[in-house]
């Protein structure tokens, strides 16, 4: 490899490539590069090769993040924390042989480690039809029954934001986390003017098509009216609490505070799509389908632990305002009561 390799001018190699060819492996984009002395054809740096091409996908697709110096050039690995949570339905494997994923096409190698695009429905052009007989069973989500501020009161999840666009929305059950993409920008940027991203679909059956790339990136920007937007408590939590310091070390991207404390969004782009007031898994969110739906479940399922947590628990109206009713009628009649002891007490010490 050339010692005067500069990322910006691979970068823009890459995306001049722009490989569309469904047999597109990371050995063939090596290759492309060699040709135009953008990487040297030396046998030995074959490995370094490999790690730095795989590295520079997981950057541009933000898909993921390559490991450096956990293992031998000889393998390539994702990186993994170990003391931040995960559902373990994202990644299978964190670590694969170089030889094998960089035979793989582009399509298929990040299935090598795992589900980091989702699928969402098999069915997904019928199921998204409200038309089609499998609508009857959708059951709705109500933005103030699923967001944020119920998530955190109720379930005292915690929200953690992360910069892998493949841990967006995964929910760790065991340790209550929530992992949320915080760069909103990218999926509008790259729906506007495309990107590498889309270098991972395919067009067979059952795998991540171009337009499910573009509805996976859609889905995202829409979860964040979901979560925050369009619950006023959740709009509060974001700006008292999810501050700039609970998202990885660098510049907030300007877009996420505009998504998360905006009740009614500004026209923007006419690729973000519009507020609903009612959803449905299968029709708004069919790629991230099953893990808003675990989400939905979970608040579903949830009850208040204390008084506190019932006071907040506007979910169910009629229940809420029965607590209500019950509790200043109950209190009244406690007072009256009170008052009542006292006065004859008064009597009885006067006569």
């Amino acid at each position: 490899m050339a010692e005067s390799l500069q990322l910006g001018p691979l970068f823009e190699a890459l995306q001049v490539y722009d490989p569309h060819d469904e047999e597109v492996t990371l050995d063939g984009i090596i290759w492309h590069l060699q040709c135009i002395e953008m990487l040297d054809r030396a046998e030995e740096l074959l490995g370094a090769q490999r790690l730095l091409i795989f590295a520079v996908l997981g950057w541009r697709s933000m898909l993921f993040l390559a490991a450096f110096n956990v293992c031998s050039l000889g393998h390539l690995s994702i990186r993994q924390d170990s003391c931040q949570p995960q559902s373990g339905h994202v990644f299978d494997e964190y670590i694969q042989p170089a030889g094998y994923v960089s035979s793989l096409p582009l399509a298929i190698l990040l299935k090598a480690y795992g589900n980091l695009i989702p699928s969402g429905s098999s069915s997904s052009t019928q199921v998204a039809s409200e038309k089609s007989k499998a609508s009857s069973s959708w059951l709705p989500l109500y933005p103030k029954e699923t967001n944020a501020y119920l998530l955190q009161t109720l379930l005292r999840v915690r929200i953690r934001w992360v910069d892998t666009l493949a841990l967006h929305l995964d929910y760790d059950k065991s340790s209550k986390t929530l992992s949320i993409f915080a760069y909103p920008s990218f999926c509008l940027s790259t729906l506007h003017a495309g990107g590498l991203l889309y270098s991972f679909a395919s067009i067979d059956h059952g795998d991540a098509n171009p337009d499910d790339i573009s509805q996976l990136l859609r889905e995202v920007l829409l979860s964040y009216r979901l979560l925050f937007g369009q619950s006023g408590p959740s709009r509060k939590l974001f700006r008292r609490h999810l501050t700039p310091s609970d998202i990885p070390p660098c510049e907030m991207d300007p877009l996420l505070p505009l998504l998360c404390t905006n009740a009614q969004l500004p026209y923007f782009s006419p690729d973000m799509p519009p507020d609903r007031p009612i959803y449905f898994a299968a029709r708004d969110f069919p790629v991230y389908s099953e893990r808003i739906e675990l989400i939905r479940k979970e608040l579903r399922d949830a009850r208040p632990k204390s008084l506190a947590d019932q006071v907040r628990d506007k979910r169910d109206t009629l229940q809420y305002w029965t607590f209500w009713l019950v509790a200043i009628f109950g209190g009244l009649g406690l007072v009256l009561s009170l008052v009542q002891v006292i006065q004859q007490g008064i009597q009885l010490s006067m006569g």
